[in-house]
C-alpha cells in the first residue's frame, strides 16, 4: 500500500466515523455561530468596528475550534486501544499521521465553511478570495502541528491541558501573519502575495517536521 493510499484510507475512516457519530462537527458549528452572536452583541459592532475587530474574532474562533478538533484526533484511538493495531498494518506511522491530520483539517475546513459566511451575516465582514486563501493556508500548518501535539498529548492523562500548552505557541506565526493579511483584505487594502508566500513556507516547514517527528511520537 502506497503512502498516499494509506493516508487517504485513514482520513476516510476518521471522516466516515465522524459523519456517522456526529459528535464533534455539530458542536463545533454551534460554537462558531454562538461565538459570533456573542461577539456581535458584546462589542456592538458597526461597519467601521467590524472591519477592525473582525480578523481578531476570526482567528480567536479558529484557534479554539482547532484545539477541539485536533484534540480528538488521537483521543478516540487511545480510548478504544486501536492505535496499536493501526501501527501493525503496512501503512506506517507517517501515513497514519498524515491521514489523521487530513481528517482533522477537513473538520476545521467544514467549520470555516460555517464561520466565514456567518461572519458576513453577523459582522458584515467582506469575505473575499484572499481571505479564504489565507485561512486555508493557515489551516494546513495548524493541522500538522495540532495533530502532532495531539498524538503526543494523547499518551498523557492531562491531554486537554497539554495540547493548548504545546500548540498555541507554535500557532502564533499563523495567527500573526494571517491576522494582518485578513485585516488588510477586509479593510480593502491590497494584500499582496507576501503573506500567502510566508504562510506557504510555514506550511512546508511544519508539515515536513511533523511528518518526521510523527514516527517517533507514534512508536512511543
Amino acid at each position: 500500500m502506497s503512502f498516499i493510499a494509506a493516508a487517504a484510507a485513514v482520513a476516510r475512516k476518521d471522516l466516515r466515523s465522524e459523519l456517522r457519530g456526529r459528535e464533534i462537527l455539530p458542536a463545533l458549528a454551534q460554537f462558531v455561530v454562538l461565538a459570533l452572536v456573542i461577539a456581535n452583541f458584546a462589542f456592538d459592532l458597526d461597519l467601521v468596528s467590524a472591519a477592525r475587530l473582525g480578523p481578531g474574532i476570526l482567528w480567536l474562533v479558529l484557534v479554539f475550534v482547532g484545539l477541539v478538533a485536533f484534540g480528538r484526533t488521537f483521543a478516540a484511538e487511545k480510548e478504544q486501544a486501536t492505535l496499536e493495531a493501526m501501527l501493525l498494518t503496512p501503512a506506517g506511522p507517517a501515513a497514519i499521521f498524515a491521514g489523521k491530520a487530513l481528517a482533522a483539517a477537513g473538520l476545521l475546513v467544514a467549520c470555516e465553511a460555517v464561520l466565514l459566511p456567518a461572519m458576513a451575516v453577523f459582522l458584515g465582514s467582506p469575505i473575499s478570495p484572499p481571505v479564504v486563501a489565507t485561512v486555508l493556508l493557515a489551516t494546513i500548518g495548524m493541522a500538522a502541528l495540532g495533530s502532532l501535539f495531539a498524538a503526543l498529548a494523547a499518551q498523557t492523562r492531562a491531554r486537554e491541558l497539554l495540547l493548548p500548552v504545546l500548540a498555541l505557541p507554535l500557532w502564533i506565526p499563523f495567527v500573526v501573519v494571517g491576522g494582518h493579511a485578513v485585516q488588510a483584505a477586509m479593510g480593502g487594502t491590497p494584500m499582496g502575495a507576501q503573506p500567502l508566500t510566508i504562510l506557504l513556507d510555514f506550511d512546508i516547514l511544519f508539515c515536513v517536521v511533523a511528518s518526521l517527528a510523527a514516527r517517533f511520537v507514534l512508536d512511543d
